[in-house]
């Protein structure tokens, strides 16, 4: 998708109507089928009529749909979201590369400072239980935040979708229990079809992604979003925010010493630990 129309629909998106904000949910997620696509087509799809779609076009500057399919003619609608770090002349590679990660960092840390921030710990901490999710390359990531997580509160689950119909999550959880779905850059289909099946059922969501996912707050106001990194292949401002989150969880949930006390003495029994080598005796504390 061209660079300049996802930075228009970026930055008319609150003054967008209802129904141009379909047109363009539409747009940005079936970007590859806009060649076979008309005004009418694309208004059957989203419920409006080809008119409503020729004055959302001419709103943002094109005189027809037909002009956006020429902008975007050739493009590789995949590598937007795939930013390359910016070049600088004379400068240390590697302080390029801590600038832009500490811009992250820093974007993380504030999201903890915010009211959304609040509610998100509160519906953590008092939720009967939380289900984690998470998409493509951010697989780890749900993995990491369910296990994490799991220190510091009973049952909490990472659903893996092995079976991508998701009963675990969307059957088993309540109005009372959390979901929280994660997913990055190239947002996968079942990232926001998932979060509409889980709002359609009353149960809490946590969105957690990026700013480039600008239709996360459309679907809950429970939305954290990490500023969209420089490095593409870089989690390190996502795996902070978990770490503050796991530390405002313990906080609000009380003395964790007890759970973490009894979780290392089961694994302590059952599985054991490494004590110290030949010859070196514990350090003493």
């Amino acid at each position: 998708m061209s660079k300049d129309f996802k930075q228009k629909l970026k930055e008319n998106w609150e003054n967008f109507t209802a129904s141009e904000r379909k047109i363009a949910t539409y747009l940005m997620h079936n970007i590859r089928e806009l060649p076979f696509e008309t005004a009418t087509s694309v208004g059957k799809r989203v419920g409006v009529s080809p008119m409503t779609v020729g004055r959302f076009m001419r709103a943002l500057g094109y005189a027809s749909l037909g002009d956006l399919k020429e902008e975007i003619r050739g493009d590789n609608t995949w590598r937007h979201f795939y930013k390359p770090q910016e070049q600088v002349k004379d400068a240390d590679e590697v302080d390029a590369h801590l600038q832009a990660e500490t811009r992250g960092l820093a974007s993380a840390h504030a999201l903890a400072r915010t009211k959304a921030w609040k509610n998100i710990i509160k519906l953590l901490v008092s939720a009967d239980q939380v289900s984690v999710a998470s998409f493509q390359h951010s697989t780890f990531l749900g993995l990491g935040l369910a296990k994490l997580l799991q220190q510091v509160r009973p049952r909490v689950a990472f659903s893996d979708g092995s079976d991508a119909a998701y009963p675990d999550l969307l059957l088993d959880s309540t109005k009372n229990s959390c979901v929280v779905l994660i997913d990055m850059r190239r947002y996968f289909k079942q990232f926001r079809t998932i979060a509409e099946r889980v709002v359609e059922r009353k149960i809490p969501l946590v969105l957690i992604t990026d700013t480039d996912c600008y239709w996360a707050p459309e679907v809950t106001p429970h939305v954290l979003m990490v500023e969209a990194s420089e490095v593409w292949h870089s989690f390190s401002a996502v795996s902070s925010l978990f770490s503050l989150i796991v530390a405002d969880v313990s906080k609000e949930s009380g003395d964790v010493m007890d759970r973490l006390s009894e979780i290392n003495e089961l694994r302590q029994d059952l599985v054991g630990y490494l004590g110290a080598g030949p010859g070196r005796p514990p350090k003493s504390r």
